[in-house]
C-alpha cells in the first residue's frame, strides 16, 4: 500500500480502517465547509456507520471516496435540517398566525362577534321573501346553478337573476351597517318584492 493509501482497498473493513487514519482529516475538511462544529462527529460517527453498513467493491481511490461520502452527508444533513425548518415554520404559521405572535384561532371576543354578526344575517335572509331566500340558499349554500334554479322553480334565468340581485342587496346593506360603511342607496334594498 502506497503511504497515503491510495491503491485500491476492498471491503468495509479497510474503508473503516482508513477512515479512523483519516478523522482528523475529515474533520477538518468538514468544519471548512461550514459544518458546525457541533454536528462534525455526528457526521463522522454516520460515515462510519454507512461505511460499516453497505457493502462496497474494490474501490481505486478510497482517499477521495472518503472525502466525497463526508461531503455527501454534509449536504444530505443540511437539506434534512432546512426541510425540518421549512415544517417546522409551516406548522408555526398553521398555529400561530403569518406573523408568528398572534394566536390563529380567535378570541372569544372575535367568537361572539362572529357569532352575532352571523344571527343578524339569518336574520336578513329571514325577513326576505320565501322564494327570494330559498333561491339564494339553492345557489350559495347548496351550490346549483341558476339554469337549474330557474328549471325547479319554473322561472325564466332572468327572474332568478333578479331574485338574487335583491338578496345580495340585503346582505350588502347589512354588510354597510357592519362596517359603518354606506354603498347602496336603502330604497334599492328595500324594493324586495315577491316574484
Amino acid at each position: 500500500m502506497s503511504p497515503r493509501g491510495e491503491e485500491s482497498i476492498t471491503g468495509e473493513t479497510g474503508l473503516a480502517q482508513l477512515l479512523g487514519e483519516m478523522r482528523p482529516d475529515l474533520l477538518r475538511f468538514l468544519l471548512a465547509r461550514q459544518c458546525d462544529p457541533a454536528e462534525v462527529e455526528d457526521l463522522l460517527q454516520e460515515l462510519y456507520v454507512k461505511l460499516t453498513s453497505v457493502g462496497t467493491g474494490p474501490i481505486s481511490h478510497p482517499r477521495a471516496y472518503l472525502y466525497q461520502m463526508a461531503n455527501n452527508l454534509l449536504h444530505d444533513h443540511r437539506r434534512r435540517r432546512r426541510r425540518q425548518q421549512e415544517r417546522d415554520d409551516h406548522w408555526t404559521r398553521n398555529r400561530t398566525g403569518p406573523d408568528l405572535e398572534t394566536d390563529a384561532a380567535p378570541s372569544p371576543e372575535q367568537s361572539a362577534i362572529a357569532r352575532d354578526e352571523l344571527a343578524r344575517v339569518d336574520r336578513v335572509i329571514a325577513s326576505m321573501p320565501g322564494r327570494t331566500a330559498q333561491i339564494l340558499r339553492m345557489y350559495r349554500l347548496d351550490g346549483l346553478s341558476q339554469r337549474a334554479i330557474a328549471d325547479r322553480f319554473g322561472l325564466s334565468l332572468s327572474a332568478v337573476e333578479k331574485h338574487l340581485q335583491r338578496a345580495y342587496r340585503k346582505l350588502l346593506l347589512l354588510r354597510e351597517e357592519l362596517d359603518d360603511t354606506p354603498r347602496v342607496p336603502r330604497t334599492e334594498a328595500d324594493d324586495v318584492r315577491s316574484s
